[in-house]
């Protein structure tokens, strides 16, 4: 009779336990009596017919079945409360066994000291437990990384104790093999996610502080032309007031027009600030003034929205970086680059290139090798990390030979189309070659 209150005990303490883990009182319903009575049928038939001890294992899906129909089946908040009951419950049960043996130095305990260690467990657990908002606890705990660590750290502590255990008992059941082996798999499996959830945890802050970076940018930008404002209106006044230094119908023509193609071109970039992603466009905006400083003119062809297009913005803007500066690097003679940047409907199309001379296969395959520069040691790792980046979301990447009204330019384009021809299997592929452009598989 006393096993059976015990039982009774520990099964209510888990489930008050439980209720205070998801920060709800204790009630008692229909689904809390099915799961006691469901409890007390599996130990008992266990007992009963001397059922291997290991058996007593599946009481545990039951409870996480219980919390699923009672709480809600939300898989992480399951998972952490099954663990916190069993660290509350066993600890409390625990020292109370410890105390109590103590004070009536007992070594061996009785159905009745059971009994009595279990009742006062369980008040503990109905009466002082509720004092304690534990749920902050669980809440706190659900987070990714959290969970993993946790769970690391249990897993290594009980294939510990397991070893330990062996280590001085010298025997060990099937049923403490059982879980060593699974704390083992779980210990590769967690360190692997772990350090998989790390990696994306770095990558995610980098692209929120290149966010930021350019996002300062647009708007230091921004600001430059509201202060460039007034210079502009400045060159209003002028132009209108010119009629009263010209003389003549044709000279004041002459002298307006151009008075405003110096000042079109000196804000030819203005109006790429109104259109588009924030960051790629200061970004573009930035390169592009940068570029003009160097005397490169550049021609381009922006026409972008939210770009949205499952590839991380500090990815695309490194991307861009790597090309524009390439192209930079090769322009010699007619300092001339065209830069286009298309998307539409999540499909996007980055496109850099500059005036050369045409270029042979073979070196073409070698511009994106490890290390190769024609420019001195050190370098050459520019398009070798472009090609990285497109293995790794799965991006085309061709560079071609144009041949534009008469003269050959230099063509990177980098896409996520899917018109673009695999070649064995790979992630990067390349056009192939026609009767206006030649390239060299990547």
């Amino acid at each position: 009779m006393s096993e059976r209150i015990c039982l009774v005990l520990e099964a209510l303490s888990i489930v008050v336990c439980l209720h205070r883990l998801y920060g709800q009182r204790f009630k008692f319903d229909i689904v809390t009596l099915c799961f006691l009575t469901l409890d007390m049928v599996m130990m008992q038939a266990i007992d009963y017919y001397q059922l291997p001890s290991i058996l007593s294992m599946f009481i545990y899906p039951v409870i996480a079945l219980y919390c699923g129909i009672e709480f809600g089946f939300k898989l992480r908040e399951i998972i952490i409360n099954n663990i916190l009951y069993l660290v509350i419950v066993g600890g409390i049960q625990l020292l109370v066994a410890m105390c109590y043996g103590k004070i009536f130095n007992i070594l061996f305990f009785s159905n009745m000291d059971l009994l009595i260690v279990n009742g006062v467990a369980f008040l503990i657990i109905l009466i002082v437990l509720p004092q304690f908002k534990i749920n902050k606890l669980s809440v706190y705990l659900q987070d990714k990384e959290r969970i993993l660590i946790i769970s690391l750290v249990f897993c290594v502590f009980l294939a510990t104790s397991s070893v330990v255990s062996y280590k001085i008992f010298k025997e060990a059941e099937l049923y403490q093999y059982m879980p060593l082996f699974l704390c083992i798999s779980f210990i590769f499996i967690l360190a692997g996610q772990l350090n998989k959830f790390k990696i994306i945890s770095k990558m995610t802050e980098t692209e929120l502080k290149t966010h930021q970076m350019y996002a300062d940018s647009f708007r230091n930008l921004i600001e430059d032309i509201r202060l460039r404002q007034h210079e502009f209106d400045n060159q209003i006044s002028t132009i209108y007031s010119q009629h009263f230094v010209h003389h003549t119908y044709e000279d004041l023509v002459n002298a307006q027009k151009e008075h405003c193609e110096i000042v079109m071109k000196e804000n030819r970039y203005n109006k790429l600030l109104s259109v588009g992603n924030h960051v790629i466009i200061g970004f573009l905006y930035g390169k592009f003034i940068e570029l003009d400083k160097l005397g490169i003119e550049v021609q381009y062809k922006i026409d972008i929205e939210s770009f949205d297009v499952k590839v991380p913005i500090y990815k695309l803007v490194e991307i861009l970086g790597n090309l524009i500066k390439n192209a930079e690097e090769e322009v010699i003679l007619d300092k001339v680059l065209f830069i286009s940047v298309v998307e539409e409907e999540g499909q996007f199309e980055i496109e850099v290139r500059n005036k050369s001379k045409f270029i042979e296969y073979d070196e073409i395959d070698s511009f994106f090798k490890k290390g190769f520069s024609k420019k001195g040691s050190d370098r050459g790792l520019g398009l070798y990390n472009v090609k990285n980046i497109c293995s790794e979301y799965a991006l085309r990447i061709s560079c071609t030979n144009k041949n534009i009204d008469g003269e050959n330019w230099l063509s990177f384009v980098v896409t996520n189309k899917r018109e673009a021809i695999k070649i064995k299997n790979t992630k990067i592929s390349i056009p192939i070659k026609n009767n206006y452009s030649s390239c060299k598989k990547i």
